[in-house]
């Protein structure tokens, strides 16, 4: 049985991305291929390797690569999930017209309004639960798509 292969888009850095590629990983055990875009290449903040690396998992190394780079290097996916928050992007809603020319015809696209780490506000210990929350969201969000695809069973 082929793997199937998932990939993890949102604007900017990439750090929504890279954290629902984490629990793919975590959960999924190799049941499925889980990669992670972004718009714009950079470095992931210190507040999101904060509180992803509070429950062991560290993504400080990690950078995903641009949504770009896959298109030249002919990736193809049977998933594509954007992360990215319905009221505040631009970017996604063109990004999504274009799957179907970027990855494959066949891609199953999905949408998770997930609110980027850099429209938290608030002292810095605010900032640190709100980015929690989007954390734990992001988590409940690659749980219910594992168990609608069946690689998982039940929802923890």
């Amino acid at each position: 049985m082929e793997i199937k292969k998932v990939l993890f888009v949102c604007t900017y850095h990439g750090a929504r991305s890279l954290i629902a590629e984490a629990f793919i990983n975590l959960i999924a055990q190799g049941r499925i291929k889980a990669h992670s875009s972004c718009f714009e290449q950079g470095k992931i903040g210190p507040l999101v390797i904060d509180v992803i690396q509070e429950i062991g998992i560290d993504i400080s190394s990690e950078a995903p690569k641009s949504v770009f780079e896959r298109y030249i290097e002919g990736d193809s996916f049977d998933y594509v999930i954007s992360l990215c928050h319905e009221a505040t992007t631009e970017q996604c809603p063109t990004f999504k017209k274009s799957v179907d020319t970027l990855y494959s015809n066949e891609a199953e696209r999905i949408s998770w309004s997930i609110p980027d780490f850099k429209s938290l506000s608030g002292t810095g210990e605010e900032k640190k639960v709100k980015a929690r929350e989007i954390r734990d969201k992001i988590k409940l969000e690659v749980i219910s798509f594992l168990a609608q695809i069946g690689i998982v069973t039940e929802i923890a």
